[in-house]
């Protein structure tokens, strides 16, 4: 059978791909991609169609955060799952987390400014991610994630959709810095299935990560009584 028919089969979707080659990876990110903005462009219709007052969220976004998103994100989600484990359904699991998180993307808990459109968008795309990091190319499914939302943002700034900025605020740096924490957690993981690694080497990346939470979380605070 044709390898690009077998991998876009759903009932593979769990599985890694037939061929694991960087033209092979990119070819099946650009599917499941793709598959994915057909998602958000039709459920956004469908939503504002359904729901009456409904308005699309717009989520100020700058390149740092675009481009530490995906290294935040792939790290969290599937890279640490997947050298924890190593089963598909362990990175299903987290996949599905990763994905319901993007509903909440606008901030607000109301059924009216939920993040439908990005929520389906990002369906297909967790079952790419699963299959890269299963075909042992986590780190074309980091890159592919980052220039992902790269383009994609450059694209909306280009036509005028969105208003691109190198760096919003502060809450971009702290996420620039827990995605280059959480890569330092991937590596270490990586490098403990090839030999031994003394467990203390997670403590520097894990300790970064729960300052920027702890600030990211006494910023909120100080917003909402301001």
């Amino acid at each position: 059978m044709i390898p690009e028919i077998h991998d876009i089969n759903p009932k593979n979707w769990l599985r890694p791909f037939q061929k694991n080659t960087i033209p092979y990876l990119l070819k099946m990110g650009l599917f499941y991609h793709g598959l994915g903005l057909i998602l958000m462009y039709a459920g956004s219709y469908f939503v504002t169609t359904l729901i009456s007052d409904y308005t699309i969220p717009q989520i100020p976004v700058s390149i740092s955060l675009a481009l530490s998103s995906g290294l935040l994100e792939e790290s969290v989600f599937f890279g640490i799952p997947f050298y924890l484990s190593g089963h598909p359904m362990v990175l299903l699991g987290s996949g599905i987390v990763w994905s319901a998180a993007h509903l909440f993307n606008s901030g607000v808990l109301s059924i009216n400014n939920l993040a439908y459109g990005i929520f389906l968008l990002t369906i297909p795309n967790l079952f790419f991610s699963i299959r890269v990091w299963s075909s042992k190319k986590g780190w074309f499914a980091i890159i592919f994630h980052s220039m992902w939302n790269f383009t994609v943002l450059i694209s909306y700034c280009s036509i005028g959709l969105r208003q691109c900025s190198i760096i919003n605020d502060t809450y971009d740096m702290l996420n620039g810095i827990m995605a280059v924490s959480a890569i330092v957690i991937v590596y270490i993981a990586y490098q403990s299935t090839k030999k031994k690694i003394n467990r203390y080497l997670y403590l520097i990346p894990v300790i970064v990560i729960l300052i920027s939470m702890i600030i990211l979380f006494s910023n909120e605070i100080t917003l909402d009584f301001s």
